[in-house]
């Protein structure tokens, strides 16, 4: 997959495609719909796949202050994307330029000069332009003015009970801890990456190592003790561990971090890249009086872990 930061001066090979736009945080099963509609039209035209997001998120660069509220990072997401099949990435730079643009503009600026498009898909719910001007009507007439074609998507779902795949309802899923719901949503495990800082090494003393990461921009989910599969990089497998995330009361912790548990694992990956994908919730954070029985709950989670992996003998 080519991954442009640009939406001008674009090689010519790369003109022509079909995209589908949005901001495809988690590409859910949702936008996976999308992504399969893109496939269909690029085939009938022998055209390249590509997909239209922005960077930064709009609602981040609308609220800078804004809890952290993204699905995956964007080197996940890039991955992600390049087993859907997608040939093209477009992150679109969201700057006062794009920002003040009408929706007249942007089809003609950023789609029609600008990309080259030959086909667009959205979801049926789709807005753009300055303060949401535009919407699914007026990008089609704007399009077919130019000769681009315009195909809508309705919202994907289980069924009206458990309501649309969004990205919204995955973050409330994963904010009470529900990750088999939000695994369906998705897909795919939720997963977490980043590179395993230095912590204060206080789970070595009690037996108990772990791997630290920062969330970054990610969403929190619910803090407390996970079932939770490592991904290290250069590794083929998948290793079962137990993670925390919270804020550690017991320690007195301020910021919310993930700190992982590789069972039967004793190596140095300070510095490594580490993707962890969360499997199942076993108990919500607490705060323990001493470290034995900090020591004694974090054991007791670990072999909840191990038989969730049937692991246990």
């Amino acid at each position: 997959m080519r991954s442009f930061n640009r939406y001008t001066d674009l090689p010519d090979e790369v003109r022509g495609a079909v995209i589908a736009l949005g901001n495809f945080d988690g590409l859910h099963r949702g936008h996976q719909a999308v992504i399969e509609q893109v496939r269909k039209i690029a085939a009938q035209h022998e055209a390249p796949i590509g997909i239209g997001l922005f960077r930064p998120h709009p609602y981040r660069y609308f609220k800078p202050d804004a809890p952290p509220f993204r699905l995956m990072s964007s080197g996940l997401r890039e991955g992600v994307l390049g087993e859907l099949g997608v040939d093209l990435l477009f992150e679109l730079p969201f700057d006062e330029t794009l920002r003040d643009m009408d929706d007249t503009e942007f089809v003609e600026t950023v789609l029609h000069q600008g990309l080259g498009i030959r086909h667009v898909v959205v979801g049926e719910d789709y807005g753009f332009g300055k303060n949401r001007c535009g919407n699914v009507e007026s990008l089609k007439r704007l399009c077919d003015e130019r000769g681009i074609g315009v195909t809508t998507v309705s919202p994907v779902g289980l069924h009206k009970m458990y309501g649309k795949y969004g990205s919204t309802e995955i973050r409330k899923a994963l904010q009470q801890g529900d990750v088999f719901h939000a695994q369906h949503m998705l897909s795919r495990p939720w997963m977490v990456d980043g590179v395993v800082a230095m912590g204060q090494q206080r789970g070595r003393t009690i037996g108990f190592p772990t791997a630290n990461l920062d969330f970054g921009d990610l969403v929190r989910p619910k803090f407390g003790v996970y079932a939770v599969e490592c991904h290290i990089a250069g590794e083929a497998e998948w290793r079962p561990g137990v993670a925390n995330t919270g804020t550690r009361p017991t320690v007195n912790g301020e910021e919310a971090r993930l700190e992982v548990h590789i069972f039967d694992f004793d190596q140095d990956i300070y510095g490594q890249r580490l993707m962890v994908r969360f499997r199942s919730f076993i108990r919500e954070e607490k705060k323990f009086e001493s470290f034995e029985e900090l020591r004694k709950q974090i054991a007791r989670d670990a072999d909840g872990a191990r038989a969730i992996f049937g692991l246990l003998t």
